[in-house]
């Protein structure tokens, strides 16, 4: 079974760059996301079995997004 990564980077080289030398070393399906406020919604709509997260990016940082996907874990899970 594949596994599915979500990567998150406001830097758009870095994202393809990770995408490309992960995904077949990994053999997974790699999503990216340009922002938290993205990542956010795309983990509204589809599960993920991992997820990184760049540490400084504008508006929400990746400790920021990170704490936002717990909390959507944790209601999803107690509701």
């Amino acid at each position: 079974m594949n596994k599915k990564i979500l990567i998150v980077d406001d830097e758009f080289d870095m994202l393809q760059l990770l995408k490309r030398s992960l995904e077949p070393d990994l053999d997974c399906r790699i999503v990216t996301a340009s922002s938290g406020k993205d990542a956010l919604e795309l983990i509204f709509h589809q599960a993920f079995d991992l997820v990184l997260a760049d540490i400084k990016m504008p508006e929400m940082n990746g400790l920021e997004l990170l704490e936002q996907i717990k909390r959507v874990i944790n209601s999803h899970f107690q509701g």
